[in-house]
Formats: C-alpha cells, sequence, structure tokens
C-alpha cells in the first residue's frame, strides 16, 4: 500500500500480534471506556419446556472510541473503514456471564460488521446466541406467559468498560418484529437494561430480557371446550323431568369432566406447574365439585321422595311448593296414583315439597357456579 513516497509493507506484518489488537484503546490508571449500545434485535428463538430455558438469538449493536484508528480524511481518501478480520482490532470482550464450563457448549457471541471511521469512532454488531434461564407463569395456562433473562458482561476488563444506552428506556431499544417463533412477545416485558455485576458495584452488565406468551389457540379449544359442554348439560339438567332423569344427566356430565381432565392431564408439562395454579385447573376442580354437589342434592332428595308418609306437610308449605314448581319451570315428579282406599296417604303432597327442593338447589348451584366461574375467570 503506498501513500505518496511512503511504503508500508502490510503483508510482512498482517500475521504479527499488534498494540491495536491486543491492548485496550486507554490503559491509564483510572480511565475507563464507554461501550454505546445503540439497538438490538431478537431473530430467533425456542423453548425448552423441561429445564425451563429460552434460546435466543440476536444481536446488539455496539459503539466505541478507539484513538489509535484516528486519520486524516484528506491524505488517506476515505472517510470509514471496514475491517474484515476482528482478530486485526482489539474489542470489548463482551460475553455471557456463565461459568466457562456451563456456557461454553451453549452460548456464542461473536463480533461482525466491524466499521471505523476517520475520527476513531468503531462500530460493530454483537451476535449472540444465549440459552436464557426462564421465569414461567402458568396462572392462564394454555397461554402461560415466560420471561426469559440473561447477562452480558466484560470479563478481564470489568470495571474498565462501561456501558452507555442510546434510549434512556430500554423497552425500544430490542427489535422484535421479525423475530421467527411460535410465542407472541410482549414488548412490556423485554428489554435491554445496564445494572452492576453481582460480586462488584463498580462493573457493570447487560441485562437482555424478553417476555412472551404462548401462541395455542386450538390447544385452549381443546383444553376448555369439553368442560364448557359438560357445564352446560350441568345447568341444564333440572330441565331433563324427573329424579332419576336428571341424576343420568348429571352423572353423564361428571363422566365427561373426568374424561376433559384427564385429557388435561396429558398436556401438563412434564415437570408440572410448579408453584403456579392455572385457572383452568381451578375451573375444572370447581366445575367438577359443583356437578358433585349437585348430583349428591338431587339423590338424596330422590331417595326421601320415596319414603311414603302417612302424615301431610303443613299446608302453607304446600301451597308454596306447588308456587314454586309453578314458576321455576324446572323438572317434576309424576304423582303417584292412588286407589282411593287410604285417605292419609300424603306421598304427593311431599313429592310437591320435594320437587320444589330440588328446584330449589338446582337454581342455587347454578347461580354459584356462574358467579365461582366469572371469578376465576377475572
Amino acid at each position: 500500500m503506498k501513500n505518496g513516497n511512503r511504503k508500508v509493507d502490510w503483508f510482512s506484518f498482517r500475521n504479527k500480534s499488534n498494540a491495536l489488537m491486543m491492548l485496550p484503546p486507554t490503559v491509564a490508571a483510572g480511565e475507563t471506556l464507554e461501550v454505546q449500545v445503540l439497538d438490538g434485535s431478537i431473530t430467533e428463538m425456542w423453548m425448552n419446556e423441561v429445564f425451563k430455558e429460552m434460546n435466543i438469538n440476536g444481536f446488539l449493536k455496539l459503539s466505541w472510541k478507539d484513538r489509535r484508528l484516528r486519520w486524516n480524511p484528506e491524505e488517506w481518501k476515505t472517510e470509514n473503514l471496514r475491517l474484515k478480520s476482528m482478530g486485526r482490532l482489539w474489542s470489548p470482550d463482551i460475553n455471557s456471564d456463565k461459568l466457562q464450563t456451563g456456557a461454553q457448549s451453549t452460548d456464542f457471541v461473536n463480533y461482525h460488521d466491524i466499521q471505523s471511521n476517520y475520527n476513531g469512532n468503531v462500530t460493530a454488531r454483537l451476535e449472540f446466541r444465549m440459552k436464557a434461564q426462564c421465569s414461567i407463569d402458568y396462572t392462564e395456562y394454555p397461554n402461560d406467559r415466560k420471561h426469559c433473562c440473561f447477562n452480558l458482561q466484560s470479563t478481564l476488563y470489568k470495571r474498565y468498560v462501561k456501558f452507555i444506552m442510546e434510549h434512556g428506556d430500554g423497552h425500544e431499544m430490542l427489535d422484535t418484529k421479525n423475530i421467527r417463533t411460535n410465542w407472541h412477545v410482549d414488548p412490556t416485558w423485554t428489554w435491554i437494561m445496564k445494572l452492576n455485576q453481582d460480586n462488584d458495584n463498580r462493573a457493570e452488565r447487560l441485562e437482555v430480557c424478553v417476555g412472551v406468551v404462548r401462541k395455542s389457540s386450538t390447544l385452549a379449544v381443546e383444553l376448555t371446550l369439553p368442560v364448557l359442554i359438560s357445564a352446560l348439560i350441568l345447568l341444564l339438567a333440572p330441565f331433563f323431568g324427573k329424579f332419576h332423569q336428571q341424576i343420568y344427566v348429571k352423572m353423564f356430565a361428571l363422566l365427561l369432566q373426568f374424561m376433559s381432565f384427564q385429557f388435561l392431564s396429558e398436556k401438563t408439562p412434564q415437570l408440572g406447574f410448579g408453584d403456579n395454579i392455572p385457572k383452568i385447573y381451578i375451573f375444572y376442580a370447581f366445575t367438577i365439585g359443583m356437578t358433585v354437589l349437585s348430583l349428591i342434592a338431587t339423590v338424596m332428595i330422590s331417595a326421601m321422595s320415596r319414603v311414603k308418609r302417612k302424615v301431610p306437610p303443613a299446608h302453607r308449605y304446600t301451597l308454596l311448593a306447588s308456587l314454586l314448581n309453578a314458576n321455576l319451570c324446572c323438572g317434576s315428579e309424576e304423582e303417584p296414583t292412588t286407589d282411593g282406599t287410604s285417605s292419609k296417604d300424603a306421598t304427593s303432597d311431599w313429592l310437591q315439597i320435594h320437587s320444589a327442593l330440588n328446584n330449589l338447589s338446582s337454581i342455587l348451584l347454578i347461580f354459584i357456579y356462574i358467579i365461582g366461574a366469572i371469578v376465576i375467570a377475572f
């Protein structure tokens, strides 16, 4: 390479180490290097449900000053220089905060697209492939929420490298528009943040977090539709007529609910839900519990109605039962036929009262179930 009368034999020292590639820009005591975080992007991510880890691919765009790369643009006839070999230029040793044995098989960090201008400003794209640890909230399962974070920091120059955020709000710096994943990215839980290192308050680190919500409408329908149908059957059971018919309908609804719960258990993550109890599990348990209570109430009232009684109930109770049965429009029993030989047979009057009790218990359980379902959902 020639410049006027000066000649530089590039090939004679291109394979030799030099200060530009071995030493940081400043070496004086107390000096620091400001590494500016311009923006970032997440390109790919996939989840390991068993180990609660998220594999994240992306990059950060960084910038720093290196006074040794200054030149006169009028003399060298260029204002920008693109470096193809990262090994020829010192760069901040930003890497994962994991131990070397834990990160060497999965985590990967490398600089690409390195450019420098005539005033010594260096920009580079720090590409990474990280395995982030996730905290998982299964409350809204199957639309569960995952918050996954990993840290980037300097190891050799912990107190020398200082991070400067281009935007004060780290939520605006991480682009997830072009991400390829089956998860919905929640921007309120996605950020790049500057924090202090755990073991050194004078050293800084970058925390990169991604919040995602599962996108699985088909799974949600598969899990909720059967139990909703069985719940509807339970609510309509009082309108099926006689006691034994209502009992059969409620037993069928209970069977359908147990089958739905078995299907839900098969979709449960391999290691369970941890400390979280999903709403859908609470809804299943609540529906099964209400079905069992309704079935027990109907069976007990049906058993009491079969007992023959000689003493009639109080007349006001009979009138009240007749009024309730006429207005609740629920199931009713056929009055037993009598041969007229016994004037003391009060079975039909008691049957009216038992039908009214069953109708009242059914209406009460329906209201409790609807209110409980609303509370669980919201």
